[in-house]
């Protein structure tokens, strides 16, 4: 049913119809009602599209599938036979400003690289293209492998024409953050608070230290986005 995400299904007004019609179909071996909510992950909610749903089948009784991960973590009472988890899978949220570990969610992604060169700059000086980020003091700069070719967005940390607040990552284990704007293939990191940092140190994009959420909010994005986005040429390996 389509209850207002106005995307895929039938309207309330068409939908018995349509079942009727499939029910009849010799080609048809089981049916089961579906809608999907719009605004499950914030306000208004699914109070109406839920009432709309409720009342057009009221009276039959076929399997139902509702809810998707928001809903899923925000209306745990909601019932029905089948659930539809998808970004919960990968360990995040999609409930805004509710991080994966308030619902005891785990990651499942590590995106890692490496540091691959040492730059440090003086106040005053910029890095990057645009000059998106001027150093105010000595600053130690990490490169790291990855860029928007490998499916980091290429607009994480930049805040309208303002210098950039950074997007979290770790290096060596410990948290800091991402400077000016990513290139294709690399990005920069501030590495003046990790001494032993160097070439070769280790680096985590997002994983086990950094939400892919946290890193999603600095893109003004959705952690899905990214979690989609990885692009090919990234060695994929399962780990325990």
């Amino acid at each position: 049913m389509n209850s207002g995400m106005n995307r895929l299904g039938f309207i309330a007004g068409e939908f018995i119809a349509a079942f009727d019609q499939l029910k009849a179909s010799r080609n048809v071996a089981s049916i089961t009602f579906m809608t999907h909510f719009a605004t499950a992950d914030k306000d208004p909610g699914i109070e109406a599209p839920l009432a709309l749903f409720q009342a057009t089948i009221k009276g039959l009784a076929q399997p139902t599938s509702l809810a998707n991960s928001a809903a899923i973590l925000r209306y745990s009472s909601l019932q029905a036979d089948w659930v539809r988890p998808g970004i919960m899978l990968y360990g995040a949220s999609t409930v805004s400003g509710m991080p994966a570990s308030a619902f005891g969610l785990k990651p499942v992604m590590q995106f890692t690289s490496e540091i691959i060169g040492v730059q440090t700059i003086d106040a005053g000086q910029s890095i990057g293209y645009g000059n998106r980020f001027t150093a105010n003091k000595t600053t130690r700069v990490g490169i790291v492998a990855c860029g928007y070719a490998d499916g980091y967005p290429r607009h994480a940390g930049l805040l309208g024409d303002q210098h950039p607040h950074g997007a979290p990552i770790a290096v060596c284990g410990k948290i800091t953050r991402t400077l000016g704007r990513v290139s294709m293939d690399m990005l920069f990191c501030d590495i003046t608070d990790i001494p032993e940092a160097g070439i070769g140190s280790p680096v985590e994009l997002w994983g086990k230290l950094i939400p892919v959420d946290a890193v999603a909010e600095a893109a003004d994005t959705v952690g899905y986005e990214l979690l989609c986005a990885v692009s090919s040429r990234v060695q994929m390996k399962m780990v325990d």
